[in-house]
């Protein structure tokens, strides 16, 4: 019944909202959809002096960005533009909709956006801060700031030539652009200027003979490069890019592979740390005897780079396994790795057992693989590997210890120590009260009987009733067991030891506790309730451990991120136990900074609740533009900020940096980024 009467209520409530606020605002009325209002031309009385509206009609969008490049401050006279408070808003909203109708719904569109920070004068920001202006609007700001070693990222969306984000760190010394103090206001203009991509030139000539007719240079390569993190905790990048066969001048139009003197490629990729991972390919029909792989680790890029690999023939690793009694290894697979990437660096030989000997009687295995070994100061590691669904772990040796005089030629490797069978373990994840979880089970060995560098990991489900069943060599192992579907619950970990036997060691249960609770309030610099924005807890890096350790360690199910929304200043979220990085992000178009804690702990404690009482600070301010590297503006970038901190853990202190801010550049390129002025325990 409110259809025909709507039109009219929305230009009389609106116009008074837009009256008295100066601005353009969407609502909605009972039984109408959204609407704008209309736009207000306003006259000044005389004698006013010139007036400054914050609306959309009286501003243009985000400037924000200064005449020419450098990091430098604007500073403005308080008073110079009038923006509207939240709190204002609100209330001219109500007064408007009183002389419409009951069939105004309060609250309007805007009211559910969450708080924002905006103001007319320093007077109402309190002690530690200014007004000033940001984006082109006046906002509220820190007049103290501590942001050492502060690390900008920049993301361009991804392009039809990249199939990812290109992640570009800015080599800018940002953080000491904020001084401790400044009455004027921690604002900051900052272009960010995209550097020129590393242009890589590469040929590649492999050496020697493959299925008995093709030589290495005929092998198309999958070239890699995977970017080293100047700072733990920065995300992983890499780019990859295929090879084209390198024709000598000889070959003519028709480029006669038997004139492929190798293989090139090209790259465009940000400057910077790479380990670069070289990977042939099946070439026509030979695929099961391929050049192998090779690392070439920590290789700086420059912005011209020509790489030439001139490799010779692969070193051969060569000999035999001696395999207990009652042991098979039919398919088992034999391959060198790098011992701190994990990287494949040789063939993989699919072990072929033969004939059983007589009991007690240990099988000489043999086995071949070619590798490329590049980085003499480290020794790569020989890898047995069971093949799938066998209850048998995997084993490692240390190519150096067992290499006599560097020789790779009749070595000599045994299993004996793993004659022991496997042994069938059965339990249930259960609650504190006997009832079933259904969760995701991870088994990882801790020591293995008689073989300290044979590693064993299973990862598998319960059944509906909590039942998990596995064949495991006999030792200790930790157990490791994660909910399904059930944020009420927590991780658990337990340890479990057994011996040889013949039969099931059964009825084993994994209590699984409760979730533990982060929960808490969040007010304003003012003292006024936070509200709308996203609460998140993501779990804190650990410490960067070489492969060797990663898996002949127990390594622990990372606890699950949570996440939230505040609604009247408070959250709850249920938590796994272990340290979280923690933050509350407003809306990006609110002006507010995040609020940043580092590795916040949730204690192991079943049901273990953390309170916490916190305040979103007013921001320091980078703002201007973003450019690409011919110069021209880039719309649509991520700009993300991090900051390095130093946390002590139980493996000792760990340096790493965490995300404190993110926004996108406008279609303009220009940027705002409101920052927290500090992060604190």
């Amino acid at each position: 019944m409110h259809a025909a009467r709507c039109p009219e209520r929305q230009r009389l409530v609106g116009t008074n909202i837009a009256f008295y606020l100066r601005r353009d605002f969407s609502l909605r009325l009972l039984g109408c959809g959204p609407v704008r209002a209309p736009r207000i031309a306003f006259l000044s009385p005389a004698g006013a002096g010139p007036q400054r509206f914050s609306g959309a009609s009286a501003l243009p969008h985000r400037t924000g960005v200064p005449p020419g490049p450098g990091l430098h401050e604007e500073r403005r006279p308080p008073g110079k533009g009038v923006a509207v408070s939240w709190r204002l808003a609100v209330r001219v909203a109500l007064l408007a909709c009183l002389p419409g109708s009951a069939a105004c719904s309060i609250p309007l569109e805007a009211t559910a956006s969450g708080s924002m920070n905006a103001c007319d004068s320093s007077n109402e920001c309190g002690v530690g801060a200014t007004c000033a202006d940001v984006g082109g609007q006046r906002a509220c700001v820190s007049t103290s700031a501590h942001l050492d070693g502060l690390i900008l990222e920049v993301r361009p969306r991804a392009s039809r030539a990249l199939s990812a984000e290109v992640s570009h760190l800015l080599d800018l010394d940002v953080g000491s652009g904020f001084p401790p103090h400044d009455a004027a206001g921690q604002v900051r203009f900052l272009d960010l200027g995209i550097p020129a991509p590393a242009r890589v030139n590469a040929t590649v000539r492999l050496g020697g003979a493959y299925c008995g007719t093709f030589a290495g240079t005929q092998f198309p390569v999958r070239a890699e490069f995977r970017r080293v993190a100047p700072v733990l905790g920065l995300p992983a990048q890499s780019y990859s890019t295929a090879s084209e066969p390198d024709v000598g001048p000889e070959a003519g139009m028709d480029q006669d592979p038997e004139s492929t003197i190798g293989q090139k490629f090209q790259a465009a990729i940000p400057t910077g740390n790479y380990h670069i991972y070289l990977v042939p390919q099946p070439y026509l029909h030979c695929s099961d005897d391929v050049p192998p792989p090779i690392l070439l680790p920590n290789q700086l890029i420059p912005e011209q780079w020509n790489l030439g690999v001139n490799a010779d023939e692969p070193a051969v690793l060569q000999g035999s396994l001696q395999v207990p009694h009652g042991v098979h290894v039919d398919g088992w697979m034999l391959d060198l790795v790098d011992q701190l990437t994990g990287s494949v660096i040789s063939q993989v030989d699919v072990l072929a057992q033969g004939e059983l000997q007589q009991p007690g009687t240990p099988t000489q295995v043999e086995f071949s693989v070619k590798f490329y070994w590049t980085d003499k100061t480290k020794s790569p590691l020989i890898r047995l590997r069971p093949r799938d669904g066998d209850p048998r772990p995997t084993v490692y040796w240390d190519l150096a210890a067992i290499a006599l005089q560097g020789s790779t030629g009749n070595l000599s490797l045994s299993l004996l120590q793993l004659d022991a069978a496997a042994r069938r373990v059965e339990g249930r994840t259960v609650d504190a009260k006997g009832n079933a979880v259904l969760s995701a089970v991870r088994i990882q060995s801790a020591d293995i009987e008689r073989a300290p560098t044979a590693a064993y990991k299973l990862d598998t489900e319960t059944d509906a009733n909590g039942l998990f069943r596995a064949d495991l060599p006999p030792g200790e192992y930790v157990i490791f067991a994660r909910p399904i579907n059930d944020t009420t619950k927590a991780t658990a970990r337990q340890s479990l030891k057994f011996p040889a036997g013949d039969d099931c060691f059964c009825g084993q249960s994994v209590l699984i506790p409760e979730a533990g609770t982060l929960r808490g309030r969040v007010q304003g610099p003012l003292g006024e309730l936070m509200d709308g924005a996203t609460v998140l807890a993501v779990p804190s890096v650990g410490e960067d451990t070489p492969y060797l350790g990663q898996v002949l360690k127990p390594e622990p199910l990372p606890p699950r991120q949570a996440s939230g929304v505040l609604r009247r200043g408070s959250f709850s979220l249920g938590a796994d136990p272990g340290e979280f990085d923690f933050s509350v992000r407003p809306r990006p178009d609110s002006t507010y900074p995040w609020l940043v804690r580092p590795r916040l702990a949730v204690s192991a404690t079943d049901a273990a609740v953390t309170e916490l009482d916190l305040a979103v600070p007013y921001p320091a301010v980078l703002q201007g533009g973003v450019r690409d590297e011919s110069g021209a503006p880039l719309g649509d970038a991520a700009v993300v900020a991090w900051l390095p901190v130093e946390s002590n853990t139980a493996q000792g202190p760990v340096r790493a940096v965490i995300q404190i801010g993110e926004t996108r550049s406008e279609p303009d390129g220009s940027y705002v980024l409101p920052l927290p002025p500090s992060t604190s325990r």
